[in-house]
């Protein structure tokens, strides 16, 4: 009889497959920074319509005005980290979430383009209602597309204090270096340029927060 010999798959995708499943924190780094692209991105979005409203670009004002955006982007990133950075999907394939990566950080890119370009040509606020409305549909597309709607929510209740608490804590770094940034540094003349640059500087801090208590304290398992 002849022996069958076993052929043992050597392509890169599956070593990466592997490499995944024996570290699920590399997909899971990999989603939440697409994730941070989304949260930066309603939060950037937000404060600069706040910011075009009220004429508040910086110092201890931006303390309030940044407040609604950052509030929506934690909303929007409770429930994305829950069902997607966190849940656990690890068995739909590389393809697909590759392509799930990029659909993701495609959708907050663009739109965090227009808001960049808005600001920096002082855009009326009901610029930014608009772009805000065409993010919101287009997270809903996606929601739908990767079939969060029929998911189970179990135990929903007990994620939300502690959430909160990393949540208000990632709040405080946010606005501290916004402040910060804003206050005391002039990285660009056009005002909501120097805004926005300021912004990512206190978003970058806060997400490695975010991010490690999230993981520690939230969505442990």
């Amino acid at each position: 009889m002849e022996n069958i010999q076993t052929v043992q798959p050597t392509s890169i995708s599956f070593k990466i497959s592997q490499l995944l499943e024996k570290y699920p924190v590399v997909m899971q780094l990999l989603r939440f920074g697409a994730i941070g692209v989304f949260n930066t991105t309603i939060d950037v979005l937000v404060l600069n319509y706040m910011a075009a409203q009220f004429g508040v670009t910086k110092g201890a004002s931006l303390g309030w005005v940044n407040l609604p955006g950052v509030v929506l982007a934690v909303i929007q990133s409770y429930f994305w980290n829950k069902y997607w950075a966190f849940g656990g999907e690890t068995a739909i394939g590389l393809f697909k979430n590759f392509i799930r990566l990029v659909a993701v950080g495609l959708v907050g890119i663009i739109i965090y383009g227009l808001v960049v370009l808005g600001a920096h040509n002082t855009a009326r606020p009901i610029y930014f209602i608009g772009i805000f409305t065409v993010f919101i549909l287009a997270q809903l597309v996606l929601w739908y597309a990767f079939g969060f709607f029929k998911q189970q929510v179990v135990g929903e209740h007990k994620l939300y204090l502690s959430f909160f608490v990393v949540s208000a804590i990632g709040f405080l770094i946010n606005s501290t270096v916004l402040y910060l940034a804003t206050s005391h540094f002039i990285f660009a003349q056009n005002a909501g340029d120097n805004l926005n640059i300021g912004k990512i500087l206190a978003v970058a801090v806060s997400l490695v927060w975010n991010f490690v208590g999230y993981k520690i304290f939230v969505f442990k398992k």
